[in-house]
């Protein structure tokens, strides 16, 4: 007996094989997607080895050029606490790229051969000498440099002197490559003598230590030994920002990775809901049609129990099949996201690896949730009367006869489509399961292109708030003082220039900026709550802060409180006047009166940045007034970056737009699924009712006829699909804002096009028509013989 209903399982599956196909599919899709539930781990595996063996810095400290010893840096080396220290000299420049000039940054190394800390791995050619460089190995992503070994690279240095510099080899660095691709810098590697000569100062400005303790405030009491032995020792005065401690376990760019991997298995858990819905789908459809088959099985004496059994193995089979094939294919996609996120942005490639946790949990889900799943059809399935069961045609329930009188008034379309559109009512519940497919397929669709527009406006509109045209910034040497000043605005082009000075602090213990700006700064204040600080309190140091709602959320502070801000020259308290909903520095800002933050830094006659506005908004004026204070202010001594505004703010909309399409991506495949369950439902739509084709053929209908009346009912579910995922779609989309609020702490501003339903509109009526092509195919080729044999 128990072999017998064992066959019985595995002939339920192969008796159907396009069914079974379908649903196998469906499950190993859905299975195969909690493999981005690895993502992190893998990745973090990956980056844990690279951070080994690139030595990452637990603690950077940042100073104005300072010439040590190698005695001197011995002794750092011996502080308590320290295990490894590493100087650099960092120079801020420009490279020749043709005729073009693309900003860049040299960092001079001691001993390439000895890297205790923050190691520049060579990977291929030699180490630098004096006068050659290794160029980054990611210089050629976007096409910023695309140099290889024995190639010149002509670097602007002090005086706007071009030095001639061969390029050695290729290097990486864990920090100094992320540093390129987000900064858009040309990375190059040199000793501290060739970066002395593009300077025109000798001196270390960074210094890198590996640390015992790594906790926050270990790290802290380092820095302020370090700090302490440089002033006894040395010239130092004071660091140009806060210390930069690294958290144990933490790398460049993790934090995006895992938001963007928060918001990955979002999708993964609709993907799961949609093949959840399918395996229902599948099995009701299985179980309805074999209606007979159980009332004979209960007519010989068939309990509840083994009737009860034979459907349970079929969903196991089922989901065993699925599974198999979806923990392969989520292997190869975990590592395929791993792979593409470390090359794209790390220069690494990951080993292939597998996380067994959730190759478990993936097998599990698939080979459970299918018999889980089909539990409440295969329930009514077994408590079917006898008579019920062996009846021809089962009764129209009482709604689906109020449904299909309503249906019969229709008169206004063709014969065909009449008898295609009551067509939904014959299998309600399967009907019922395709139309929710159909709905999360839409809602997804919706709700993906909602993201779409919501990153690019909310990114366009934060750039739009500028009213400067280009910023220059110094990061290291020189600071811009008032000869500085002179120059800029004796510049031809230049209208407005306004001074800036910029650091990051620590805002209540939260990592922040702090911008020190006129009274009337050159972008749009957004103040939503309390006021701008006013010109008297420029002319007064008041501490005073206009802070934005974003990290005023994040530290629990609102308009008339004090908020206690940690700087490199030690705490200041202020007092909050306005609330700002600028989502520049993604809304971690505090913006102060010039005076107060040069108080504040005991910086009182210079700034690090400067906001510029040329007499016309003509982009090649703009890039011809860059250029000019470039060459001017380099001639100068002074080494310093440009950044343009219409440049960066295309580059930020672009990659803005990547990331929303790589996770519309992810929500494509929710998509694919439901697609994949219209594929099953219409397919074996036609197959069942081959015995009314061969009828419908017999009385003269044409495969025309025959094509009208299929396409007719998977329209009329596709519309019923669409109407529902509208709702579904703007829900989806208020939860994706909410977890872009909540994980990646931006605010974006809320849209829902109407233009979105409409693409989804036809999207679904065209995918559905182009879905219904194979099936119908089959079905008009049916002779009416033939039709009327197909059992």
């Amino acid at each position: 007996m128990a072999s017998t209903l064992l066959k019985k399982s595995i002939t339920d599956l192969t008796r159907r094989k396009a069914r079974a196909f379908f649903a196998v599919l469906t499950l190993a899709i859905a299975v195969a997607s909690v493999g981005i539930f690895a993502a992190p781990s893998l990745m973090d595996q990956a980056m844990q080895d690279e951070v080994r063996a690139s030595r990452l810095a637990d603690l950077t400290l940042q100073t104005k050029p300072l010439a040590m010893t190698p005695a001197q840096l011995d002794a750092l080396g011996r502080l308590p606490n320290v295990t490894g220290v590493q100087a650099q000299s960092v120079v801020q420049t420009r490279v020749w790229i043709g005729e073009r000039r693309q900003k860049a940054i040299v960092v001079g190394v001691p001993d390439y051969g000895r890297q205790p800390v923050d190691r520049v791995s060579i990977t291929s050619g030699t180490a630098p000498q004096v006068g050659t460089v290794l160029t980054d190995i990611q210089n050629a992503d976007g096409g910023r440099y695309d140099g290889s070994v024995g190639d010149t690279v002509r670097v602007v240095g002090v005086g706007d002197r071009v030095h001639e510099l061969r390029v050695s080899g290729v290097g990486r660095n864990l920090e100094w490559s992320q540093l390129g691709v987000n900064g858009d810098f040309v990375m190059l590697y040199a000793t501290p003598a060739t970066a002395a000569q593009l300077a025109g100062e000798p001196g270390y400005s960074l210094l890198a230590f590996r640390l015992a303790d790594t906790s926050t405030a270990a790290a802290n009491r380092t820095a302020d030994d370090v700090r302490g032995y440089l002033r006894a020792e040395t010239s130092f005065t004071r660091f140009s920002d806060l210390p930069a401690i690294r958290e144990a376990g933490s790398y460049p760019g993790k934090d995006l990775f895992e938001q963007l991997a928060t918001l990955m298995n979002v999708f993964t858990v609709l993907a799961l809901l949609a093949a959840g819905v399918l395996v229902a789908n599948t099995m009701g459809t299985l179980i309805g049609e074999q209606r007979r088959e159980i009332g004979m099985m209960k007519a010989i004496g068939g309990t509840r129990r083994q009737i009860r059994r034979v459907y349970l193995r079929t969903a196991l089979l089922l989901g065993a099949i699925g599974s198999v094939l979806g923990v392969g294919l989520g292997i190869v996609i975990a590592n395929l996201i791993v792979g593409f996120f470390g090359s794209t942005f790390f220069a690494i490639e990951p080993a292939w690896s597998v996380s067994t946790p959730v190759v478990v949990a993936s097998l599990m889900l698939g080979i459970v949730g299918p018999p889980l799943t089909a539990l409440p059809a295969i329930r009514r399935g077994t408590r079917l009367p006898v008579r019920e069961g062996l009846e021809e045609v089962p009764p129209l329930e009482g709604g689906v006869r109020t449904v299909d009188r309503l249906l019969r008034r229709l008169t206004f379309l063709p014969r065909t489509a009449q008898i295609g559109v009551r067509s939904v009512t014959r299998r309600t519940r399967r009907t019922i399961a395709t139309v929710v497919q159909i709905a999360l397929a839409v809602g997804t669709l919706i709700g993906v292109l909602a993201l779409m527009n919501s990153v690019t406006s909310t990114t366009e509109e934060a750039w739009n708030q500028l009213r400067y045209d280009f910023d220059l910034n110094t990061v290291v040497g020189k600071q811009l003082d008032a000869r500085a000043d002179r120059l800029i605005l004796a510049t031809p082009g230049v209208d407005v220039a306004q001074p800036v000075l910029m650091n990051a602090v620590k805002a209540e213990g939260k990592d922040a900026f702090a911008w020190g700006l006129s009274p009337r700064p050159m972008f749009d204040q957004k103040v939503v709550a309390g006021r701008w600080f006013t010109s008297g309190e420029n002319r007064s140091a008041a501490p005073v802060t206009v802070i934005a709602k974003n990290i005023a959320r994040a530290i629990g502070v609102d308009v008339g409180d004090t908020v206690t801000i940690r700087t490199a020259s030690g705490p200041a308290r202020l007092r909050i006047v306005g609330k700002t909903g600028t989502q520049m520095q993604n809304g971690l800002l505090l913006l102060t009166p010039l005076s107060t933050l040069r108080t504040i830094l005991n910086s009182p006659d210079t700034v690090n940045a400067y906001w510029v506005r040329t007499s016309s908004p003509d982009h090649g004026l703009i890039d011809r007034t860059t250029t000019a204070l470039e060459d001017r202010l380099a001639a100068a001594g002074y080494s310093i970056g440009t950044n343009i505004r219409y440049v960066d703010q295309a580059r930020n909309v672009d990659s803005n737009r990547q990331i929303s399409m790589a996770i519309g991506i992810l929500g494509f495949l929710i998509v694919a699924i439901s697609m994949v369950g219209l594929v099953n439902a219409i397919t074996m739509n036609v197959l069942e009712r081959t015995r009314e084709i061969g009828v419908l053929r017999c009385i003269g209908a044409r495969a025309r006829d025959i094509r009208r009346i299929f396409a007719a009912e998977g329209i009329a579910v596709s519309l019923a699909g669409w109407l529902l995922g509208i709702p579904v779609g703007y829900a989806f989309a208020r939860l994706l804002n909410w977890l872009l609020l909540e994980v990646v702490k931006i605010e974006f501003a809320f849209t829902f096009p109407p233009l979105n339903i409409l693409i989804a509109l036809i999207g679904t009526v065209v995918l559905a028509l182009l879905i219904m092509r194979l099936p119908l195919r089959r079905a008009v080729r049916f002779k009416p013989g033939e039709a009327l044999r197909y059992a």
